[in-house]
C-alpha cells in the first residue's frame, strides 16, 4: 500500500474511526502523539493512513481485527474514486470503478478456490499477473466466475493482488473480505451496485416469512429461486438461515456485472457449484417453476411510471406455477401492493383476480425508507402460498407497520404471526397476533379498498372489561380529589435589601481546584448499547436539553461493566451539567446513573457543603448567564470558566429548604396532570372500544363557563 493511496484526510480518519469530523480536530490538537500529515494538498493535510490507524488502536479507539479490513477497503475505495479524477494514480487509471469492483470480488473468489497467496513472495509484478491468469483458466475454464475478470487486469495490477490479500487476512477469511466489500459498495461510486440492496432486516423478514427453513427440515431439500437476484442478497440470507441444509439455488440477472458478483458470493461463501444456477438474463431463471420457495424483488419503477404499471399479471403466472406447499414472498411498491386503486387501472383488476384465487396469504406494508438509497419508496410484501385446503380459506392476514422501523423484535413478531396462520390445525379465529389482522377478502375487493386494516387488539386489550376501567377511574377520581383539597401556604420568606450587595461569584475551575466541588467527565456510550430496558438511567444532553423523560434511555448493568470498565455511575446528589446544545443542569437525587458524554458531574465535596447543596448548586448553575471573564473577548464556553455567586452558608441552607418545599409542590402539580391527562385518555379510549359510556350526571367540576 503505497503512494496517493496511502494518504487520509480529516475527512476520511473520521469515517475510519467512526466519529464526527470535528473529533478528529480535537485530537490533532489535544494529544501530541497524533500522527503529523505526511505532507498537504492544496492546504488540506494528509496522514499516513498506518500511522493514523496504529495510533487509533494504541489508544483504544479502535479494536485492531475491525480497523484493519477498513483500511484496506479505504484504499480500494479511493483508487476508485481516482479513476474519474484529472491527477492521482496514473498508471492504475485503467482500472474503471467497475473494473476495480469486479476484480477485487474475483481474486477474492480464486483465493477462496485454490487457496494460495494472490501475490506469492519472489515474484515480480508482470509474473504475478500472468500467474493469476494461469490460476484463473485453471479455476474456471468455463468462466462463470472470475476468469474474463483477471484476464482483464493490467500487467501493473499485482498492486491489486497485494491489497486484497492483505485484506483477506485482516477479515480473516475469504467470506468475511467479500462481505465487507458489498458493505462498502456505496464507497466506489457505481450506483447499481448499491441502490436496490436489500438490508439485511428486510431479507431476514422475507426469508423466514417464506418457511424454508421449516421445508428444509421436513423434507430435508429445499429449492430456492430468485428471478431478480441483484448480488445475492436474498439468496445469501437463505443461505444463512438454513444451517447446516444444503439448498439448491435458481436465480437470474439481467446486469451481467451483478449477476457475476452473486456467482462469487455463493461460491465464497461454500454453496457447492453444483447447487446453484444463476442465469444472466430478465424474468424466470431456468428450473424455477420446480422451487419450493421464491423470493422476489420486483425492480423498481419511478413514481411516474407506475402509473400505468400492472405487475400482477407476473405475480399471477408465479402463483400458478407454485405447487402445494411452495411459497413465494414479492417485495414491491406499496402504491400498488397496499394502495387503494382506481377501479380503472388495470392493476386494480389484475390485483383483485389474484385475491380471488385463494393463493394470498398474508400482506404486509413495510416502513419508509427500507430502501436506504431510495428514502422516498414506499415498499409492501406479500406472501404467496399454495395449499390444498388452507386454514385461511377466504382470509387474508393483512399488517401494517409502516409507523415503526424494521428492528429484529418486529421482524419475529410479523413471522410468528404469519407461521401460526399457516400451521395446519389453527384456528385463525381464536389467535392473539402482534400486528396482523384477518380480513375477508371479499371485503378487500372492493373499489379502492386499501390492503390495510386496523392493528388487531393485544391480549390486554381482549380482556379489558368496562366494569375494571370504571373502577380504576374512581380511584383516580378520589385522588384528583386529594390532591385537589387545601394545601399547606407555601412561603419563600424574602424580604428587600436596603443596602444592595451583590454576592462574590467563583469560577468552577477555581472551586475545584479550592477542594469545593469535583469536576468529572462522562463517558461516550454507544447508542446500539443503549435501550428502553436496562437497570441504570442514562442521561445526556437529551434530558437535560430536549425534554425526553429521565429514565427513558438505560443500559443494562453487565453490558455496562464490561464495555466501559473506567465509567463510574453517578453518586446521589451529583449534579449533571451539559453546555451543549445549550447550558442546562440536573440535580440527580437518586443516583446510580450513567452520564453521557458531553454532559459532565459536578461533585460537592466536604469542604464545600457550607457553599451549596445539590439542590442549590443546580439553580445557581442553571441561572448562570454565561458571563465574560476578565479580560476575555468572548463569553466562556467552557465549564470550568463559568462563574457562581458565593452565598452566604445560611442563606444556603434557607434556600435549599425552599427548593425542596418548591419541588414537593411541583411533584404534586406533575402528578395531578398526569392523572389528568390518564383520565381524559382512557375515557376517550373506551368511548370509542366501545366498553364505556357517559352516563347522565351533575357536570364534571371545572372552571364556572362565563
Amino acid at each position: 500500500m503505497a503512494g496517493a493511496t496511502d494518504l487520509i484526510s480529516l475527512s476520511e480518519i473520521a469515517e475510519l474511526a467512526g466519529v464526527q469530523r470535528p473529533v478528529v480536530t480535537t485530537w490533532r490538537r489535544r494529544y501530541p502523539g497524533f500522527p503529523a500529515p505526511a505532507q498537504t494538498d492544496r492546504g488540506r493535510p494528509l496522514f499516513k493512513a498506518r500511522e493514523v490507524v496504529d495510533w487509533l488502536v494504541d489508544t483504544g479507539r479502535a479494536e485492531r481485527r475491525s480497523i484493519e479490513p477498513d483500511l484496506r477497503l479505504h484504499v480500494l475505495s479511493c483508487l476508485a474514486l481516482q479513476t474519474g479524477m484529472s491527477s492521482g494514480v496514473g498508471r492504475r487509471r485503467a482500472l474503471t470503478p467497475e473494473d476495480l469492483v469486479s476484480a477485487t470480488t474475483a481474486l477474492i473468489c480464486l483465493h477462496h478456490l485454490d487457496d494460495e497467496p494472490l501475490r506469492p513472495d519472489g515474484f515480480t509484478d508482470r509474473h504475478v499477473v500472468e500467474a493469476l491468469r494461469e490460476r484463473a483458466t485453471e479455476a474456471d475454464w468455463d468462466n462463470e466466475l472470475l476468469r474474463s475478470e483477471i484476464e482483464a487486469l493490467p500487467p501493473d495490477a499485482a498492486w491489486l493482488a497485494e491489497v486484497v490479500d492483505e485484506l483477506i487476512e485482516a477479515a480473516w477469511g475469504t467470506a468475511q473480505a467479500y462481505e465487507r466489500v458489498l458493505a462498502a459498495r456505496h464507497r466506489f461510486g457505481v450506483p447499481r451496485l448499491y441502490e436496490d440492496a436489500v438490508v439485511p432486516q428486510l431479507a431476514r423478514l422475507m426469508v423466514e416469512l417464506s418457511g424454508v427453513r421449516e421445508h428444509a427440515d421436513l423434507h430435508g431439500l429445499v429449492q430456492v429461486a430468485d428471478p431478480h437476484a441483484g448480488t445475492g442478497d436474498l439468496l445469501m440470507a437463505a443461505r444463512h438461515a438454513l444451517g447446516e441444509h444444503e439448498p439448491v439455488m435458481f436465480a437470474a440477472e439481467a446486469d451481467p456485472l451483478l449477476a457475476r458478483l452473486a456467482r462469487r458470493r455463493l461460491v465464497v461463501h461454500g454453496v457447492s457449484r453444483g447447487s446453484w444456477q444463476l442465469d444472466i438474463a430478465a424474468g424466470r431463471p431456468s428450473g424455477s417453476p420446480t422451487a419450493d420457495v421464491v423470493l422476489m424483488r420486483l425492480p423498481y419503477q419511478p413514481a411516474e411510471a407506475r402509473t400505468d404499471l400492472d405487475p400482477f399479471a407476473e405475480l399471477a403466472e408465479l402463483t400458478r406455477a407454485l405447487a402445494p406447499g411452495q411459497t413465494a414472498v414479492v417485495f414491491g411498491p406499496a402504491e400498488l401492493l397496499v394502495g387503494a386503486l382506481p377501479p380503472y387501472r388495470p392493476a386494480a383488476r389484475s390485483r383483485n383476480e389474484l385475491l380471488a384465487t385463494g393463493r394470498v396469504e398474508a400482506v404486509v406494508q413495510l416502513p419508509g425508507g427500507i430502501m436506504p438509497f431510495r428514502p422516498g419508496y414506499q415498499s409492501a410484501l406479500w406472501v404467496l402460498r399454495h395449499e390444498e385446503a388452507p386454514e385461511w380459506q377466504g382470509r387474508v392476514l393483512l399488517a401494517d407497520v409502516s409507523d415503526r422501523p424494521l428492528t429484529d423484535n418486529v421482524v419475529e413478531n410479523l413471522v410468528v404471526d404469519v407461521a401460526t396462520w399457516r400451521r395446519e390445525g389453527h384456528r385463525p379465529d381464536q389467535h392473539l397476533r402482534a400486528y396482523a389482522s384477518q380480513v375477508r377478502i371479499a371485503d378487500l375487493t372492493v373499489p379502492r379498498r386499501p390492503l390495510t386494516a386496523r392493528r388487531p387488539a393485544t391480549l390486554r386489550d381482549l380482556t379489558r372489561d368496562g366494569r375494571v376501567t370504571v373502577a380504576e377511574l374512581a380511584d383516580t377520581e378520589a385522588e384528583l380529589d386529594r390532591l385537589a383539597d387545601p394545601r399547606p401556604r407555601l412561603r419563600a420568606h424574602v424580604g428587600a435589601r436596603d443596602d444592595i450587595q451583590r454576592a462574590p461569584t467563583k469560577s468552577i475551575a477555581a472551586l475545584v481546584r479550592d477542594g469545593h466541588l469535583a469536576l468529572l467527565k462522562g463517558s461516550r456510550i454507544a447508542a446500539d448499547h443503549v435501550g428502553t430496558d436496562g437497570h441504570n438511567p442514562v442521561i445526556g444532553p437529551p434530558e437535560l436539553t430536549a425534554g425526553a423523560r429521565i429514565g427513558a434511555r438505560r443500559i443494562d448493568r453487565a453490558l455496562f461493566a464490561q464495555r466501559y470498565p473506567r465509567a463510574r455511575l453517578t453518586e446521589p446528589g451529583d449534579v449533571l451539567v451539559t453546555v451543549t446544545p445549550r447550558l442546562r443542569a440536573y440535580h440527580d437525587e437518586p443516583g446510580f446513573s450513567v452520564v453521557d458524554y458531553p454532559t459532565r458531574v459536578l461533585r460537592i465535596l466536604p469542604d464545600g457543603r457550607d457553599r451549596f447543596t445539590p439542590r442549590v448548586l443546580e439553580v445557581l448553575v442553571n441561572a448562570v448567564q454565561k458571563q465574560r471573564p476578565s479580560g476575555a473577548v468572548r463569553v466562556a464556553t467552557r465549564l470550568a470558566d463559568l462563574q457562581l455567586p458565593l452565598l452566604p452558608p445560611a442563606d444556603v441552607a434557607r434556600l435549599d429548604a425552599l427548593l425542596a418545599a418548591v419541588e414537593a409542590r411541583r411533584n404534586l402539580a406533575r402528578r395531578e396532570l398526569d392523572l389528568l391527562d390518564d383520565l381524559s385518555r382512557r375515557a376517550v379510549a373506551g368511548l370509542t372500544d366501545g366498553t364505556l359510556t357517559i352516563t347522565e350526571g351533575p357536570p364534571p367540576a371545572g372552571p364556572t363557563p362565563p
